[in-house]
């Protein structure tokens, strides 16, 4: 359920994605009344025209200003590849043989109450900061747990004798003494670019040579950056248009029947709307009229953006491809492990129908963005960001 509940907030989120939507042929209010079985609704879907709603400015040939380092030279790529190193982690240093202060350890260890081996004590392959007393990720270990090994050799097998703290979550080691058995299976140094050789990138990048996997490298990078600049461009062009634009009002029926989804969402989640108040007032300390508050202001926010964009769609002709909309379909269910569009347009709304319905809208007034995008005035690229 909480993925339903994600989903429906990324819906009306959807514009600064690549997305997908048409518009209603007709803005009227409509009824069905065939099954849930067959996916279709059974409750009125509110719709809307959105030129009684908006009036729009300027909305192509904007100069606009993006701030970000789109730069692809050496430096960058030298800083490119020592991130992505870094994140490799550590591999094994033939030439350390005795555990430090500050060393990174790759260890196993048995955790032993009374001479025992305890449940959840034992691991293997472990590769631990000695002198943070945490894993290399940043994980805390209980006080001491690493002390015992600084001075042992590789290979050597050291006793670290801890206490649990009195607070501990299992009842069972809270305020124990233990005794951690440590094997020292090698000591590990990060890899920098002078580390590098053919054999390493080959083994860890599928590169053959180091040189080969600098040119893979600038062109991640350069990718990585290409997409970076489209998206800040996207935004910029995105925040303009709308503030180029004056908003009249919302269509309270779509505000309302949205706002109904998200709440049956939560009420689902949690069982029932008493528990779904509990929940709410406990795990964020505001009422339940406060919460609704919330999510209509985040509704009228998002509807912003899906009104001037549809009426940039509705001025300018855009209509529906069904193609892409059906490729962007496919893209959504691969991307939340969904087996079909109706369980697709289910996340979307209160049913398959409405959910469809809303994702046409949707998709529309993305080529509207994209219009708006494609007659771009001059983009700069603000100084010193």
């Amino acid at each position: 359920m909480k993925r339903k509940v994600a989903m429906l907030l990324a819906a009306t989120m959807c514009l600064s994605l690549a997305a997908c939507g048409t518009k209603s042929s007709d803005d009227s209010q409509e009824t069905t009344t065939t099954s849930e079985d067959s996916g279709e609704s059974t409750t009125e879907y509110a719709d809307y025209n959105p030129a009684d709603y908006v009036t729009l400015g300027e909305y192509s040939d904007l100069d606009i200003t993006i701030s970000g380092d789109y730069n692809a030279d050496e430096e960058a790529l030298n800083t490119y590849i020592d991130n992505l190193l870094s994140e490799a982690g550590y591999e094994k240093d033939e030439s350390q043989t005795e555990v430090q202060s500050d060393s990174i350890v790759n260890v196993d260890y048995t955790g032993l109450l009374d001479g025992e081996a305890f449940d959840g004590g034992t691991a293997t392959d472990q590769t631990i900061d000695v002198g943070n007393n945490s894993s290399v990720e940043g994980n805390s270990y209980i006080e001491g747990f690493t002390s015992g090994l600084v001075g042992a050799k590789v290979g050597d097998t050291v006793d670290c004798d801890v206490t649990f703290p009195e607070d501990y979550g299992s009842a069972e080691l809270a305020g124990k003494a233990v005794v951690f058995r440590f094997t020292v299976n090698y000591i590990c140094k990060s890899v920098t670019r002078d580390d590098l050789t053919d054999d390493y990138v080959k083994e860890n990048y599928d590169c053959d040579t180091v040189e080969a996997f600098y040119d893979k490298c600038q062109s991640d990078m350069e990718s990585e950056i290409d997409s970076q600049k489209s998206s800040d461009i996207r935004s910029a062009i995105i925040e303009k248009v709308i503030g180029n634009a004056t908003i009249n009002g919302y269509p309270e029926a779509v505000v309302e029947q949205r706002l109904e989804a998200y709440i049956a969402s939560y009420t689902q989640q949690y069982g029932d709307y008493d528990s779904l108040e509990s929940a709410i007032t406990s795990n964020y300390g505001i009422t339940m009229d406060e919460f609704k508050d919330e999510i209509k202001t985040q509704i009228q926010t998002n509807l912003d953006t899906e009104m001037v964009f549809g009426l940039v769609a509705d001025t300018e002709g855009l209509t529906l491809d069904e193609d892409g909309f059906s490729s962007y379909c496919q893209s959504l269910m691969t991307n939340y492990g969904l087996s079909s569009e109706d369980e697709l347009f289910g996340q979307y709304g209160t049913s398959a129908v409405d959910g469809e319905k809303y994702l046409r809208r949707i998709y529309v007034c993305n080529q509207a963005v994209e219009f708006c995008i494609d007659h771009v005035g001059n983009v700069n690229i603000s100084e010193g960001e």
